[in-house]
């Protein structure tokens, strides 16, 4: 089995990996370590993190991407996505990968693992925003990383909400088209105890070890947003709204 986790920045997507990679799913040989944003580990496969890392970056950008898509691949990286497929499959019966980026080519990858299975997580999107914000300010007055980068969530309007929009958008078009394939879940599902491997199991006919999701969740880690989300721009909170439905009814 070939199982791709997909979820935005900030929804949860580490705490799914971890939930399955304890199951039983190989991740990666070399995995994103642990941050003060992360403490038990981000669990995203190196490889795969820099692959991704380098397409965007030839269109000029990194994770905060919130334009059109799907992004033009070349010959060089469609080589490498399979290059790392074919690797993983020779190794391991049941394999995946994380990678909040893998949003915006799940198409791609779908065309080069035709039995691909996906497990996708989405969460509030002010929830989101409050955490992307927390960690951005965090790694500017820490001098980690690109200043130019975090400021862009205190000096660009609605920019963590285009974020979230532009990822979960993505979800949504390809869990509609794929619905077969995909396993579209909250982050509350995680929070809350829902028997997430025993569902991917049964979706997918998988044979992963049935751990209980409270065995990774660590509610310490985890905050909330008490005060509302200020929105800027009635626009981008009518295609959040509509996108949010969207991700409910999937």
């Amino acid at each position: 089995m070939q199982l791709i986790i997909a979820g935005f920045h900030r929804s949860g997507t580490s705490l799914l990996t971890q939930l399955l990679h304890s199951a039983g799913l190989f991740v990666g040989d070399e995995l994103l370590g642990a941050m003060p944003s992360n403490p038990y580990g981000h669990f995203e496969d190196v490889e795969i993190l820099r692959l991704h890392r380098a397409i965007l970056e030839r269109h000029g950008q990194d994770w905060q991407w919130d334009g059109s898509y799907p992004f033009h691949i070349g010959r060089d990286h469609w080589s490498q996505m399979r290059g790392l497929a074919r690797g993983r499959q020779l190794n391991h019966a049941d394999w995946g990968f994380k990678d909040p980026r893998v949003c915006l080519f799940l198409g791609a990858w779908k065309y080069v693992l035709p039995d691909a299975k996906f497990v996708m997580v989405y969460r509030d999107p002010a929830e989101c925003v409050r955490s992307m914000e927390s960690r951005q300010a965090r790694d500017l007055f820490s001098d980690r990383g690109q200043a130019a980068a975090h400021r862009r969530f205190f000096e660009e309007a609605d920019h963590g909400l285009r974020l979230w929009e532009t990822y979960n958008r993505a979800l949504v078009s390809f869990a509609r088209s794929h619905r077969d394939d995909c396993l579209v879940l909250p982050f509350t599902a995680l929070t809350e105890g829902y028997p997430v491997v025993d569902r991917v199991n049964e979706r997918f006919g998988a044979s992963l070890d049935p751990v209980p999701t409270s065995s990774v969740f660590d509610p310490d880690a985890t905050s909330t947003r008490t005060a509302p989300l200020r929105v800027h721009d009635p626009r981008v909170a009518a295609r959040v709204t509509r996108t949010w439905e969207s991700l409910v009814d999937l």
